[in-house]
């Protein structure tokens, strides 16, 4: 089993992206999805595989990504670029074209998944500025490879789980 974090859109925010990392004994891939306003090679944001968001202005951050562990594929992106805030549908034919299993995305601010067209779509909400009735969340992804199943937890800061979601994959 692989676990996967997933976390977006800290804006300036310090020590939240190193909380959330240490608190795992055990992270397999940790993906930040943009908009932490931090240089690309920060000490804190380095710990994360990271994209560039509508607020990131270093040139070095790239645009979307793939990432690709124990054969599971993930195709991420801040989002801004694929219309999220209308529909997920471009991002999810993204990842599809790409052969990935899932979109990962920020921007919005809310957590939400969705199942487009076989693609788990998945925003982890934004960890320091919620725009829902929602607290700040971020995404624990925990993928059984060998049953082809996973569980999305969606945690507030505390790391307490306020929603799961499992699925096949």
């Amino acid at each position: 089993m692989s676990r996967w974090l997933i976390v977006s859109d800290n804006h300036t925010e310090a020590g939240i992206l190193f909380e959330v990392f240490n608190h795992y004994n055990q992270v397999d891939v940790a993906i930040h999805l943009g908009d932490s306003e931090f240089q690309y090679d920060d000490t804190e944001l380095s710990l994360y595989r990271r994209v560039k968001g509508n607020c990131d202005f270093y040139p070095e951050f790239p645009g979307e990504e793939v990432v690709e562990a124990d054969g599971v594929r993930a195709f991420y992106t801040h989002g801004h670029m694929y219309n999220v805030n209308t529909t997920r549908m471009q991002l999810a034919e993204k990842a599809k074209s790409l052969a990935c299993q899932f979109a990962f995305y920020g921007h919005t601010h809310i957590a939400r998944y969705e199942e487009m067209d076989g693609v788990h779509v998945i925003n982890p909400g934004s960890i320091s500025q919620s725009r829902s009735n929602t607290e700040e969340t971020y995404a624990e992804l925990l993928i059984n490879e060998n049953e082809q199943t996973a569980t999305l937890n969606f945690r507030i800061r505390q790391h307490t789980i306020i929603d799961t979601v499992e699925f096949k994959i």
